[in-house]
């Protein structure tokens, strides 16, 4: 099971057309490897750049059974994913941070207000799979999360966003996070799951 490092490579207002075969970005040809999620007035956002792809990593992000985790432990939220291969073991288990505060101003938005969606409203999130030494997109993929999922992640972003913010204390308690503990491990902590589409 591959996992990449926690690093964050820097997200820049990119508008072209996302195509597979195509660079991710025109103007950069690598990445470092790592995995983060966002959520911007476009929408959920998984990108995972990794090097020396297998066949069936990229056929796992395209077409496998995959689930989402939520963990919260405000002020910080973990996402973890979890890319299931053809026997349904887990391929790759990716977790990532998000906070609001982090995302620029004029990408940033508040989510839907979750007490005010419907029982059957689904968030989408766009997978985004790039070689990282190549810098091109391996695998496209647009999944919706369960209506439960959907309520408790807009809820918890929109608490997220209502407390202070401290880059420092931030980083620092994804740093511990993450050193102490596996994507499997956080995943078992995990309150909040569901299908990617189920």
């Amino acid at each position: 099971m591959k996992k990449p490092p926690s690093q964050r490579p820097e997200r820049q207002g990119l508008m072209h057309l996302y195509s597979v075969g195509k660079p991710y970005d025109p103007s950069r040809r690598a990445w470092p490897e790592t995995a983060d999620y966002n959520f911007q007035a476009g929408g959920h956002e998984l990108r995972i750049f990794m090097t020396r792809l297998s066949a069936k990593e990229v056929a796992a992000t395209r077409t496998g059974r995959v689930e989402f985790g939520l963990l919260i432990e405000l002020p910080e939220l973990f996402i973890i994913t979890r890319f299931h291969g053809p026997d349904d073991r887990v391929m790759m288990a990716l977790d990532c941070s998000y906070q609001w505060h982090r995302v620029s101003s004029a990408e940033r938005t508040a989510p839907p207000a979750w007490e005010e969606t419907s029982p059957e409203t689904r968030a989408v999130c766009t997978v985004i799979l790039v070689e990282a030494s190549t810098g091109l997109i391996a695998a496209l993929r647009s999944v919706s999360y369960s209506p439960e999922f959907t309520r408790s992640f807009h809820r918890a972003i929109a608490d997220q966003a209502s407390l202070p913010y401290d880059q420092g204390e931030h980083e620092r308690a994804v740093a511990e996070m993450t050193r102490r503990n596996t994507a499997d491990q956080l995943w078992e902590r995990c309150k909040v799951c569901c299908e990617g589409g189920a």
